[in-house]
Protein backbone atom coordinates (compact mmCIF):
# COMPACT_ATOMS: atom_id res chain seq x y z
CA UNK A 1 0.00 0.00 0.00
CA UNK A 2 0.97 3.84 -0.05
CA UNK A 3 3.05 4.97 2.36
CA UNK A 4 1.26 6.88 4.90
CA UNK A 5 1.61 10.78 4.23
CA UNK A 6 2.55 11.59 7.97
CA UNK A 7 5.71 13.34 8.89
CA UNK A 8 7.28 10.59 11.59
CA UNK A 9 10.61 8.97 12.27
CA UNK A 10 12.32 6.13 13.14
CA UNK A 11 10.29 2.75 14.19
CA UNK A 12 6.87 4.72 14.39
CA UNK A 13 6.78 5.50 10.86
CA UNK A 14 7.60 1.98 9.93
CA UNK A 15 4.52 0.85 11.84
CA UNK A 16 2.55 3.54 10.16
CA UNK A 17 3.32 3.32 7.15
CA UNK A 18 2.38 -0.91 7.32
CA UNK A 19 -1.04 -0.43 8.49
CA UNK A 20 -3.44 -0.83 8.30
CA UNK A 21 -3.46 -3.13 5.23
CA UNK A 22 -6.80 -4.27 3.21
CA UNK A 23 -6.04 -8.03 4.29
CA UNK A 24 -5.85 -6.75 8.05
CA UNK A 25 -9.45 -4.37 7.82
CA UNK A 26 -11.99 -5.53 10.39
CA UNK A 27 -14.61 -7.86 8.84
CA UNK A 28 -18.20 -7.11 9.89
CA UNK A 29 -18.91 -8.95 12.64
CA UNK A 30 -22.67 -8.76 14.37
CA UNK A 31 -23.76 -7.77 17.49
CA UNK A 32 -27.01 -9.70 17.44
CA UNK A 33 -28.39 -7.53 20.34
CA UNK A 34 -28.29 -4.36 18.34
CA UNK A 35 -30.94 -6.02 16.14
CA UNK A 36 -34.19 -5.18 17.53
CA UNK A 37 -35.94 -1.58 16.90
CA UNK A 38 -38.72 -0.28 17.92
CA UNK A 39 -41.70 2.14 17.05
CA UNK A 40 -39.26 5.52 17.14
CA UNK A 41 -38.72 8.74 19.39
CA UNK A 42 -37.20 11.86 18.88
CA UNK A 43 -33.12 12.06 19.87
CA UNK A 44 -31.70 15.17 21.04
CA UNK A 45 -28.82 15.62 19.04
CA UNK A 46 -28.69 19.92 20.01
CA UNK A 47 -25.62 19.42 22.15
CA UNK A 48 -23.62 17.69 19.38
CA UNK A 49 -24.67 20.28 17.19
CA UNK A 50 -23.35 22.81 19.12
CA UNK A 51 -20.32 21.72 19.51
CA UNK A 52 -20.27 20.98 15.25
CA UNK A 53 -21.26 24.82 15.39
CA UNK A 54 -18.19 26.09 17.46
CA UNK A 55 -15.55 23.88 16.61
CA UNK A 56 -16.08 22.84 12.89
CA UNK A 57 -15.10 24.37 10.44
CA UNK A 58 -14.61 24.35 6.16
CA UNK A 59 -11.49 24.61 4.07
CA UNK A 60 -12.01 26.57 0.55
CA UNK A 61 -11.22 22.83 -0.25
CA UNK A 62 -14.60 21.89 0.95
CA UNK A 63 -12.89 19.72 3.38
CA UNK A 64 -14.25 19.61 6.96
CA UNK A 65 -11.87 20.27 9.81
CA UNK A 66 -12.15 20.67 13.82
CA UNK A 67 -10.21 23.54 15.72
CA UNK A 68 -9.37 20.76 18.45
CA UNK A 69 -6.83 23.23 20.18
CA UNK A 70 -9.55 25.71 20.91
CA UNK A 71 -11.81 23.73 22.77
CA UNK A 72 -12.00 24.63 25.85
CA UNK A 73 -12.35 22.72 29.53
CA UNK A 74 -16.19 23.75 29.74
CA UNK A 75 -17.03 22.67 26.02
CA UNK A 76 -14.94 19.34 26.48
CA UNK A 77 -16.83 18.61 29.54
CA UNK A 78 -19.97 19.81 27.74
CA UNK A 79 -18.99 17.32 24.81
CA UNK A 80 -18.34 14.42 27.87
CA UNK A 81 -22.04 14.83 28.29
CA UNK A 82 -23.16 14.82 25.20
CA UNK A 83 -22.06 12.12 24.83
CA UNK A 84 -22.92 10.62 28.50
CA UNK A 85 -26.51 11.81 26.83
CA UNK A 86 -26.50 9.39 23.74
CA UNK A 87 -25.94 6.26 25.51
CA UNK A 88 -28.42 7.01 28.06
CA UNK A 89 -30.46 7.04 24.82
CA UNK A 90 -33.04 3.60 24.59
CA UNK A 91 -31.96 2.55 21.78
CA UNK A 92 -34.70 -0.04 21.18
CA UNK A 93 -37.54 2.10 21.27
CA UNK A 94 -35.52 4.00 17.92
CA UNK A 95 -36.85 2.95 14.63
CA UNK A 96 -34.15 1.53 12.31
CA UNK A 97 -33.26 4.39 10.48
CA UNK A 98 -33.44 6.35 13.88
CA UNK A 99 -30.82 4.15 14.76
CA UNK A 100 -28.47 4.85 11.76
CA UNK A 101 -28.46 7.91 12.28
CA UNK A 102 -28.41 7.71 16.03
CA UNK A 103 -24.76 5.36 15.83
CA UNK A 104 -23.32 7.60 13.21
CA UNK A 105 -23.52 10.92 15.52
CA UNK A 106 -22.28 8.66 19.10
CA UNK A 107 -19.34 7.63 16.69
CA UNK A 108 -18.19 10.87 15.51
CA UNK A 109 -18.99 12.72 18.87
CA UNK A 110 -17.03 9.48 20.20
CA UNK A 111 -14.29 9.72 18.06
CA UNK A 112 -13.73 13.68 18.81
CA UNK A 113 -13.62 13.03 22.52
CA UNK A 114 -11.15 10.47 22.10
CA UNK A 115 -9.11 12.46 20.55
CA UNK A 116 -9.42 15.57 22.71
CA UNK A 117 -8.58 13.00 25.27
CA UNK A 118 -5.13 13.24 24.09
CA UNK A 119 -4.50 16.22 21.89
CA UNK A 120 -2.16 17.33 20.72
CA UNK A 121 -1.31 14.49 18.31
CA UNK A 122 -0.65 14.77 14.74
CA UNK A 123 -2.73 11.70 14.07
CA UNK A 124 -5.19 9.50 15.56
CA UNK A 125 -2.85 6.65 14.93
CA UNK A 126 -0.12 8.02 17.33
CA UNK A 127 -3.09 7.43 20.27
CA UNK A 128 -1.86 4.46 22.08
CA UNK A 129 -4.00 1.32 23.90
CA UNK A 130 -0.88 -0.55 23.58
CA UNK A 131 3.02 -0.51 22.79
CA UNK A 132 2.27 0.48 19.40
CA UNK A 133 0.34 3.40 17.84
CA UNK A 134 -2.17 1.69 16.34
CA UNK A 135 -5.50 4.21 17.42
CA UNK A 136 -7.83 3.75 19.64
CA UNK A 137 -10.77 1.98 17.50
CA UNK A 138 -10.74 -1.15 19.86
CA UNK A 139 -10.95 0.76 23.27
CA UNK A 140 -14.34 1.02 25.09
CA UNK A 141 -15.05 4.32 24.88
CA UNK A 142 -18.68 4.26 25.29
CA UNK A 143 -21.63 2.40 27.24
CA UNK A 144 -24.97 1.82 25.42
CA UNK A 145 -27.72 -0.25 27.54
CA UNK A 146 -24.82 -1.75 29.82
CA UNK A 147 -22.92 -2.89 26.90
CA UNK A 148 -19.50 -1.05 26.77
CA UNK A 149 -18.70 -0.80 23.33
CA UNK A 150 -15.59 0.44 21.05
CA UNK A 151 -15.39 2.74 17.64
CA UNK A 152 -14.63 -0.71 16.01
CA UNK A 153 -17.46 -2.42 17.17
CA UNK A 154 -20.03 0.34 16.37
CA UNK A 155 -18.90 0.33 13.01
CA UNK A 156 -17.96 -3.47 12.53
CA UNK A 157 -20.38 -4.88 14.97
CA UNK A 158 -23.26 -2.50 14.77
CA UNK A 159 -23.40 0.11 11.50
CA UNK A 160 -22.08 -2.35 8.63
CA UNK A 161 -23.95 -5.51 9.63
CA UNK A 162 -27.30 -4.36 10.74
CA UNK A 163 -27.67 -1.47 8.13
CA UNK A 164 -25.51 -2.73 5.13
CA UNK A 165 -25.23 0.68 3.34
CA UNK A 166 -21.92 1.66 2.03
CA UNK A 167 -22.70 5.18 2.37
CA UNK A 168 -22.31 4.91 6.03
CA UNK A 169 -18.33 4.37 5.15
CA UNK A 170 -18.47 8.36 4.14
CA UNK A 171 -20.80 9.68 7.42
CA UNK A 172 -18.69 8.29 9.89
CA UNK A 173 -15.61 10.40 10.52
CA UNK A 174 -11.94 9.39 12.03
CA UNK A 175 -10.40 12.14 12.44
CA UNK A 176 -8.24 12.19 9.64
CA UNK A 177 -7.15 14.52 6.71
CA UNK A 178 -7.92 11.36 4.07
CA UNK A 179 -11.25 10.74 6.28
CA UNK A 180 -14.63 11.87 4.51
CA UNK A 181 -15.87 14.60 5.98
CA UNK A 182 -17.14 15.13 9.21
CA UNK A 183 -20.46 16.83 8.27
CA UNK A 184 -20.79 20.17 10.50
CA UNK A 185 -24.00 19.36 11.88
CA UNK A 186 -26.16 16.11 13.46
CA UNK A 187 -27.62 13.30 11.35
CA UNK A 188 -31.24 13.41 11.80
CA UNK A 189 -33.57 10.10 10.66
CA UNK A 190 -35.32 12.31 8.43
CA UNK A 191 -33.11 13.67 6.03
CA UNK A 192 -30.59 10.74 6.45
CA UNK A 193 -31.01 8.93 3.02
CA UNK A 194 -30.20 12.38 1.26
CA UNK A 195 -27.54 13.49 3.98
CA UNK A 196 -25.60 9.98 3.04
CA UNK A 197 -26.06 10.38 -0.93
CA UNK A 198 -24.61 13.92 0.11
CA UNK A 199 -21.43 12.37 1.97
CA UNK A 200 -20.84 9.51 -0.78
CA UNK A 201 -21.03 12.39 -4.00
CA UNK A 202 -18.82 14.60 -1.71
CA UNK A 203 -16.05 12.22 -0.86
CA UNK A 204 -15.99 10.58 -4.38
CA UNK A 205 -15.68 14.20 -6.46
CA UNK A 206 -12.79 15.03 -4.15
CA UNK A 207 -9.28 14.33 -4.92
CA UNK A 208 -9.44 12.21 -1.56
CA UNK A 209 -11.65 9.72 -2.85
CA UNK A 210 -10.37 9.51 -6.55
CA UNK A 211 -7.35 11.24 -8.48
CA UNK A 212 -4.97 10.88 -11.37
CA UNK A 213 -1.45 10.61 -10.69
CA UNK A 214 -0.18 10.78 -14.38
CA UNK A 215 -2.85 7.85 -16.08
CA UNK A 216 -2.67 6.07 -12.83
CA UNK A 217 -6.29 6.34 -11.20
CA UNK A 218 -5.46 6.36 -7.24
CA UNK A 219 -8.26 5.99 -4.84
CA UNK A 220 -9.20 6.50 -1.48
CA UNK A 221 -7.85 3.41 1.01
CA UNK A 222 -11.40 3.22 2.10
CA UNK A 223 -11.93 1.36 -1.43
CA UNK A 224 -9.40 -0.83 -0.61
CA UNK A 225 -10.03 -1.55 3.26
CA UNK A 226 -13.92 -2.41 2.91
CA UNK A 227 -14.15 -3.40 -0.42
CA UNK A 228 -16.32 -5.78 0.05
CA UNK A 229 -18.85 -3.44 1.29
CA UNK A 230 -18.97 -2.05 -2.82
CA UNK A 231 -19.28 -5.39 -4.12
CA UNK A 232 -15.69 -5.48 -4.62
CA UNK A 233 -13.61 -3.77 -7.44
CA UNK A 234 -15.84 -3.11 -9.73
CA UNK A 235 -18.26 -2.13 -7.36
CA UNK A 236 -16.64 0.50 -6.31
CA UNK A 237 -16.55 1.88 -9.50
CA UNK A 238 -19.86 1.43 -10.50
CA UNK A 239 -21.16 3.26 -7.31
CA UNK A 240 -18.45 6.38 -7.68
CA UNK A 241 -20.20 6.29 -11.22
CA UNK A 242 -23.24 6.42 -9.81
CA UNK A 243 -22.38 10.06 -7.41
CA UNK A 244 -19.50 11.03 -9.58
CA UNK A 245 -20.15 14.54 -11.39
CA UNK A 246 -19.14 15.22 -15.22
CA UNK A 247 -15.62 16.17 -14.38
CA UNK A 248 -15.17 12.63 -11.79
CA UNK A 249 -17.13 10.82 -14.17
CA UNK A 250 -14.92 11.88 -17.09
CA UNK A 251 -11.64 10.42 -14.58
CA UNK A 252 -13.51 7.07 -14.12
CA UNK A 253 -14.88 6.65 -18.36
CA UNK A 254 -13.44 3.60 -19.62
CA UNK A 255 -11.95 2.34 -16.09
CA UNK A 256 -12.07 -1.38 -15.36
CA UNK A 257 -9.31 -0.99 -12.60
CA UNK A 258 -8.21 1.16 -9.77
CA UNK A 259 -4.27 1.30 -9.96
CA UNK A 260 -3.44 2.12 -6.36
CA UNK A 261 -4.81 3.30 -3.28
CA UNK A 262 -3.73 6.44 -1.01
CA UNK A 263 -4.88 7.59 2.79
CA UNK A 264 -3.69 10.49 4.39
CA UNK A 265 -3.92 9.50 8.28
CA UNK A 266 -2.77 13.85 9.34
CA UNK A 267 -5.50 15.06 12.01
CA UNK A 268 -8.24 16.81 10.36
CA UNK A 269 -7.63 19.67 12.57
CA UNK A 270 -7.92 23.69 11.61
CA UNK A 271 -4.78 25.43 11.30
Amino acid sequence: MKTIKLALTGFAAMMLAAAPAADAAPKPQLIARWQKSGAGQAVDYRGWGAFLKTYGGRLASGRTVVAYGRVSAADKASLSATVNAFEAVDVDRLSRVQQHAYWINLYNAATVEVVLGSYPTKSILNIKDGLFPTGPWDRKVVTVKGMKLSLNEIEHGILRPIFKDPRTHFAINCASVGCPNLVLHPYEAASLDAELDAAARSYINDPRGFRLTGTRLIASQIFDWYGVDFGGPKGVLAFARRFADPQTGKLLAGRTTIDGYDYDWAINEAR
